[in-house]
């Protein structure tokens, strides 16, 4: 049940809670009050409800069971605590406001109701007394009085327990004053006597010296910095025997020009104590002014020798990387503004190196991160071998470090460096008998030739190194003016793709693949296509950079393998044997890890079989990290039915080793070595052997870029399995794949290529 709620209900529940009294001990006197009202009125219920945010609490209860409260939806206090009168309902089960209340409904079946709002100050009532009883009937003004009288007791008991609560507060108050007293005095003592531990502690001690006297006194902690007995006569000349000669003169002009000015001072200054120990002390000076002249100097002596070594420590972990113990970003960025300060003065070149490890993850993945660290180390040594002791290696983080040639007489000495460094970084690294590799990619700037400010020269040799990554890894590239624009446009391209992928612009075409032997089309490749609305239809050659970016592909990746699926279910519905369909999978796909789960759901929801799709992957996916990642997820999907291809085979440097480790059902001529293969006898030797390979590992074979009947009549006669190119067809959008094969002439195809025209296809 909804229940009414006073303006001023903040004020209300502040005063109830401040009085403190809802888990205060039962009250003799307010029980007493109950029993009384139940006698003189004849009812067989009286309590005393304080009402809480949502609940009615009883602080004295006579007649209503062992109820300790109600909740405050049914309670009549919520309806009490309204108005400032005595609230008295005939017959509650006539009252809309009541009539359906669980209490008028059920036990104790309440029909008569008087309450009176108890308030300790005007406005705020906290609670009610309330007497009901299971019979209707009316109230006298005489009753009423006697129900006014009863309230006033409870109010002068709440008040009351108001009072004695802030006695006792007052009287802990004072009580904890009095220890506080006591405790202020033993502080007193126990400074005192920590004052001369403190003194010696701290290495600090003070000193007064009388000028018209030439008078000095010394507390014991000049003594302990010294390292003289407290017995020995303290003299100027003492003081300033312990200080080194320039020391020594740079204070007395000091101290000559405070006793004339009267300016107080405070000095660090090189200190060799007794035992012969050079320290490092603070000396401050005060002086005491009478009629005008300096009458005494005093002042404190501290050996801040541990203090400033700590400081220095604590600069150095600021400052440098744990791991390597080469300057940080923030020191590196302090010595660039530095040296190009002083170019801007004098002339000369300042060169930046950033420098980039190949492949660092797999190091860290394969071998774990002891080895990572270790080869970290090593490439700081390497790379500080490789430089002058003007220049300044850092280690951004990870595994990028940045190279600062602070001072260069030619623009050119910037990429002579980087190959001494590429040099350096080739020669082979071992760690616990495994040989590693910390080959890198760097990128170079010069300034001012390519900025004249530090985070200027930071992006440019941001953009050479992604280059330098591009280019294939190894190398050192020179920022070039041209690449910012390169930069740019790849960025520009990056936001339009992925307006492109919002608007379904991306779409697979499909490319045939021929059976060698028969002519027979005996499956097709996805190739993704980017319909333009500007530009018309674009390849992948038109947008390949944004494969770099790792979410792009995986997201194009996904939208691929859903339109591929949705296009095969479409032509199965059609009656098209359309064989299988193969898709490329990136690395990114991979490395997300959950490939497998993707790609046998998407056949699952479109009712294909494993056996309509084939997976193709590059060796750049073998050669890149997360390696047993890869061979996971092609195991599974291969022990699901899905066949998997190796595509651009013989263009890497590891293929034999891949057929070995990973499940490869295919494998991919690449169009490289078709191309020319009736002239070139070593491109034609290359295809021989791939397709002999394959046959003795019981791989079949497929040739890319076919484009002549000769290249075609060539890899038949050499046993290749399979052939796909323009000789057939060229890639055509899903709309068309059935009329293909419905025109398609098997025969016709295994002698002289396309059996439809291209244009009829279009």
């Amino acid at each position: 049940m909804a229940f009414p709620i006073p303006e001023n209900e903040a004020e209300r529940l502040a005063e109830l809670h401040a009085l403190d009294i809802l888990n205060s001990p039962a009250s003799p006197v307010l029980e007493g009050v109950c029993v009384l009202a139940r006698q003189m009125f004849g009812l067989p219920s009286a309590c005393i409800g304080l009402i809480d945010r949502d609940r009615q609490c009883f602080k004295a209860n006579s007649g209503f069971g062992d109820a300790e409260g109600t909740s405050r939806a049914h309670s009549f206090s919520a309806w009490t605590i309204m108005t400032s009168d005595i609230l008295v309902i005939p017959d509650a089960s006539r009252d809309p406001r009541f009539q359906d209340n669980i209490y008028v409904t059920g036990e104790p079946h309440i029909r008569f109701y008087v309450g009176a709002p108890i308030a300790l100050r005007p406005g705020l009532p906290i609670g009610s007394l309330c007497l009901f009883g299971p019979e209707p009937r009316e109230i006298s003004p005489a009753e009423l009085e006697i129900v006014a009288h009863l309230t006033q007791v409870i109010v002068d008991q709440f008040r009351l327990h108001e009072a004695t609560r802030r006695t006792t507060r007052e009287l802990e108050h004072r009580r904890t004053s009095q220890s506080l007293l006591e405790m202020q005095s033993r502080e007193l003592w126990r400074r005192q006597t920590l004052l001369a531990q403190t003194e010696r502690l701290a290495k600090v001690g003070g000193w007064e010296f009388e000028v018209a006297t030439a008078r000095m006194i010394w507390s014991d902690g000049i003594y302990g910095i010294y390292g003289l007995l407290p017995g020995v006569e303290p003299t100027p000349e003492l003081a300033m025997s312990h200080l080194p000669v320039e020391a020594r003169q740079h204070f007395l002009r000091k101290f000559e020009h405070a006793l004339r000015s009267g300016d107080p001072f405070e000095i660090e200054l090189p200190f060799v104590n007794a035992q012969g120990h050079h320290r490092l002390v603070r000396q401050s000076c005060e002086l005491e002014i009478e009629g005008g002249k300096v009458v005494r100097a005093f002042g404190i002596l501290q050996d801040i020798t541990e203090q400033k070594q700590s400081e220095q420590r604590m600069w150095h972990m600021a400052n440098h990387d744990a791991l390597t113990n080469l300057p940080n970003r923030g020191l590196m960025r302090d010595k660039l503004d530095v040296a190009l300060r002083r170019t801007r003065r004098s002339g000369g070149y300042v060169g930046l190196l950033l420098v980039d490890l190949d492949h660092f993850k797999d190091v860290n993945d394969t071998l774990g991160h002891d080895a990572g660290d270790a080869l970290l180390i090593e490439v700081g040594r390497r790379l500080s071998a490789s430089v002058s002791e003007v220049d300044t290696v850092a280690r951004l983080g990870g595994d990028e470090f940045i190279v600062l040639l602070s001072r260069m007489e030619n623009p050119g000495d910037g990429m002579v460096v980087a190959q001494r460094i590429l040099a350096a970084l080739s020669l082979p690294f071992v760690s616990r008998r495994s040989s590693l590799s910390c080959r890198g990619s760097i990128g170079v700037t010069i300034a001012p030739d390519h900025g004249t400010d530090p985070s200027t020269l930071l992006k440019n040799a941001d953009i050479a190194l992604y280059r330098a990554k591009s280019a294939g890894r190894g190398v050192a590239i020179e920022y070039d003016p041209r690449m910012q624009q390169a930069t740019e446009n790849r960025v520009q391209l990056v936001a339009r793709v992925r307006l492109a992928l919002k608007n379904g612009e991306f779409l697979p075409y499909y490319q045939p693949k021929i059976s060698l032997s028969t002519g027979a089309i005996i499956g097709f490749e996805a190739l993704l296509r980017w319909r333009h609305p500007r530009k018309g239809l674009l390849g992948p050659q038109e947008f390949s950079a944004i494969f770099d970016d790792p979410h792009l592909s995986v997201e194009i990746g996904e939208r691929l393998l859903q339109l591929t699926t949705r296009d095969m279910a479409n032509w199965g519905a059609m009656g098209c044997d359309y064989g299988h369909v193969a898709i490329n999978v990136s690395s990114p796909e991979f490395a997300q890890g959950e490939l497998p789960e993707r790609v046998l759901t998407a056949l699952d929801l479109a009712g294909l079989g494993t056996d309509r799709l084939t997976i193709e992957v590059t060796e750049t996916v073998f050669l890149g990290r997360g390696t047993e990642t890869v061979r996971q997820s092609l195991q599974l999907l291969n022990q699901a039915g899905v066949r998997i291809a190796l595509d651009d085979f013989g263009t890497g440097f590891a293929s034999l080793s891949h057929l070995k480790q990973f499940p490869v059902d295919r494998i991919k001529i690449d169009r490289s070595f078709v191309h020319d293969i009736e002239h070139d006898i070593d491109d034609a030797a290359i295809v021989r052997a791939v397709i002999n390979l394959g046959h003795s590992l019981g791989i079949e074979t497929v040739a890319e870029g076919v484009e002549t009947s000769s290249q075609a009549s060539y890899l038949r006669a050499n046993g290749c399995d399979y052939a796909q190119g323009y000789l057939y067809s060229k890639a055509l959008p899903a709309s068309r794949v059935p009329t293909l094969l419905k025109g398609w002439n098997a025969e016709a195809a295994a002698y002289c290529g396309t059996t439809i025209p291209l244009d009829a296809l279009s």
